[in-house]
């Protein structure tokens, strides 16, 4: 099959390929039309864990189980980075969250999860499922009082669950009050859930890799969205493939420099963020403080139990109607998310990917999206105050008028599948002279554009340098006082996100 000129790093690759198989067999190379960051949403996921892994080791250095908010104090008060390092793990978890709601939509509104991809949407699902896990526990780990009360107060809720579940997570949950090593007025089940907290990490490498093998499986990424019924590979559109310059397989490079570059620029943005707004982190002029108050059973008593953002549309439904209920429309709401590509195609028997070929699918997604929406912004303004069955009731209403008002709407946009039918030798010969006007006009834009990226090349890579030289001397301050621990945060994502920029131009040459 046809490819680019390959570079000198890609027969570098090829060479090893030969002789060790280093990915020759397992990574497909992706088509040309992939190159777009929707495509890659996946990569930003895996970008953010990773960072979250190493800075979550690095702080789990200095955390201390048996007395968890003194060593939080600690960590952030007194060592070096330490206040920046707890700030980019809670903001690359954060983004890790999102991506994968992001990722997720994105998949099913283009119907990445349709045969024979169900399997890999069932582990995607299960991925989510974990990160919520691994967020809930992480949240609870600083023992504050916020923390620490949103977390018991979910642990009770949860108690609610049939099935046997309230069984399997008491279990789980419960810890001897009188086991040694454990501070006075410290929960033994901090240090519990310290370790869980590695545990459900570990379960999410695994199923990452899972995730990703079943991806490569496939042929990589989905071919867009067809009106047309038939099996969603690369595969099964060989001519495409061989004479569509848009679907014309990529070098390994280009891949692998999308990848790095996802990589870069997330890891660029989170450290920034992190380093503008320090997560529950005040600084100043005689160094960083902890701002959240420890834990106690007093001090909880009177705290509303808000739970971190990601929780607040299953908080909602608790604070709507009884636990019981609540527990059944939440497990309900993750059954049918996990099995939906098997509702799409025998419910809803769905025969195309495209999203106006699937309203029913669309229109209940829509109502999901919404819900998540409304019920999280709901329940944020709320805090300790029920709601009522109020709340369920405009649940119904909006996955009603969603589903309808989309239904139609799809219904209404599906036209003609072979619109290119009864084309005339006269339209063919107007299309060939109108191709030649805009060949000569793509050729004129691409002179400038390649002049304008030249010059935009070599101010990144100034930009880069210089900021660098300030990174270096932002060190040296470092050690005389923690105050400069944020500014070099800030130096230090933005030479990454402009990283990221120049690997974009080496890579792509500025083009798509």
């Amino acid at each position: 099959m046809e490819e680019q000129s390959k570079s000198a790093l890609d027969r570098v690759f090829d060479w090893l390929d030969e002789r060790v198989g280093i990915y020759g067999h397992t990574i497909a190379k992706a088509p040309k039309f992939a190159f777009r960051l929707d495509y890659w949403l996946g990569s930003f996921v895996l970008a953010s864990f990773v960072l979250a892994v190493v800075t979550g080791a690095l702080v789990a250095l200095y955390y201390v189980p048996t007395d968890p908010y003194a060593s939080t104090v600690y960590l952030i008060s007194n060592v070096p980075l330490g206040a920046l390092l707890f700030s980019i793990h809670t903001w690359a978890a954060y983004a890790m969250i999102f991506f994968i709601l992001v990722h997720m939509t994105r998949n099913f509104i283009v119907g990445a999860y349709r045969k024979p991809r169900e399997v890999m949407w069932m582990v995607g699902v299960i991925l989510g499922g974990l990160a919520l896990t691994e967020a809930y526990l992480g949240y609870s780990l600083p023992y504050n009082v916020i923390s620490w009360t949103a977390t018991t107060t979910g642990l009770n809720l949860f108690s609610y669950m049939p099935f046997g579940l309230d069984k399997l997570i008491k279990l789980m949950t419960t810890v001897p009050t009188n086991l040694p090593g454990v501070s006075s007025g410290v929960d033994p089940l901090v240090d519990r859930f310290f370790i869980f907290h590695w545990i459900v990490g570990g379960l999410i490498m695994v199923f990452i890799a899972f995730h990703l093998s079943i991806f490569e499986k496939h042929g990589g990424v989905t071919p867009p969205p067809s009106k047309e019924p038939g099996l969603e590979l690369l595969e099964f559109h060989k001519e495409k493939l061989l004479n569509d310059p848009e679907w014309r397989l990529q070098p390994y490079t280009r891949s692998f420099g999308m990848i790095l570059m996802t990589f870069f620029l997330v890891f660029g943005s989170v450290i920034l963020i992190a380093s503008l707004f320090p997560y529950n982190i005040a600084v100043t002029p005689s160094g960083v403080k902890y701002t959240m108050l420890p834990y106690n059973p007093a001090l909880a008593a009177q705290t509303p139990p808000i739970p971190d953002w990601y929780f607040l549309f299953i908080y909602f439904f608790y604070k709507s109607v009884p636990p019981i209920y609540a527990s059944t429309i939440f497990l309900v709401w993750i059954l049918v998310t996990l099995l939906f590509p098997f509702i799409d195609q025998y419910v809803f028997r769905h025969k195309a990917s495209h999203p106006v070929m699937r309203p029913s699918a669309l229109g209940l997604g829509v109502g999901f999206i919404v819900t998540f929406i409304v019920n999280s912004i709901w329940a944020y303004e709320t805090p300790g105050v029920d709601i009522g069955p109020i709340g369920v009731e405009v649940d119904g209403v909006i996955f009603v008028v969603s589903y309808i008002i989309l239904f139609v709407i799809l219904r209404k946009l599906q036209g003609p599948r072979n619109s290119h039918k009864g084309t005339t030798s006269l339209n063919i010969f107007k299309s060939s002279k109108t191709q030649i006007v805009v060949n000569r006009t793509l050729n004129l834009e691409q002179k400038i554009i390649t002049r304008a990226t030249s010059a935009v090349f070599l101010s990144l890579v100034s930009i880069s340098i210089i900021n660098a030289i300030e990174i270096f001397m932002a060190l040296q301050y470092i050690a005389l006082s923690t105050v400069f621990q944020f500014q070099f945060g800030t130096l230090l994502g933005f030479e990454l996100i402009v990283i990221a920029s120049v690997m974009w131009f080496l890579v792509f040459g500025g083009k798509r």
